[in-house]
């Protein structure tokens, strides 16, 4: 299961685009553009899978031009500091938004590598009181057949979406990295510059 889980996220990071509703001017649906973006970025794996198979650094432009610019890092590092971004530095939270970036980008282009011709459907989108924020449901099935959800959770940005936290497979991804980060702190006995330093986020619930 844990193969899918990587790809599943770059393939639905990109939902970050576009507004479900603007006072400017009607536009997709965000179901149907996460929908039509994800459909373009699995194509491209498929059409240059032989490629980075070879060159793994294939993968860098791919994450850079296909998820990168859609997810809001500095919104998403300022959760997973926590309390500990109102003890920060302007320097320090800085550093910390650069150092989970890269990890973070490292993560993507891993699992894009494991990307396996996976399926997914999108579930039918609710639209919450709040129209700056938006959850697009997934699910997707593995080559064995298992069913692994994922939800996206959107933070509209000018006349656009960005990807703000993600739960996969009922796991919230960012409370897991700031339970992680919580714990880098304590470890480096309380020294946020060593903390942020060390600092290498997991998607897996127990740890890093």
């Amino acid at each position: 299961m844990k193969r899918i889980l990587f790809p599943a996220v770059t393939a639905l990071t990109l939902s970050s685009l576009f507004s479900i509703s603007t006072a400017f001017a009607a536009v997709e649906p965000a179901p149907v553009f996460v929908k039509r973006i994800s459909d373009a970025l699995i194509t491209r794996l498929v059409s240059e899978r032989g490629s980075y198979k070879k060159n793994p650094a294939v993968l860098n432009d791919i994450v850079q031009q296909n998820i990168e610019p859609y997810i809001d890092f500095d919104g998403f590092s300022r959760g997973v500091m926590g309390p500990f971004y109102r003890q920060a530095t302007p320097q320090q939270r800085v550093a910390f938004a650069q150092t989970f970036k890269q990890s973070l980008i490292r993560t993507y282009s891993k699992g894009l590598a494991s990307y396996d011709n996976e399926s997914y459907t999108i579930r039918p989108f609710i639209e919450g009181k709040d129209p700056s924020k938006a959850v697009v449901n997934m699910d997707f099935k593995t080559d064995t057949g298992t069913i692994v959800p994922v939800a996206y959770q959107l933070i509209q940005s000018g006349d656009s979406w960005k990807l703000r936290n993600l739960q996969l497979n009922g796991i919230d991804i960012g409370l897991t990295f700031r339970n992680q980060f919580a714990t880098a702190v304590q470890t480096n006995k309380n020294n946020l510059d060593l903390a942020i330093k060390n600092f290498i986020p997991s998607a897996n619930a127990s740890g890093q």
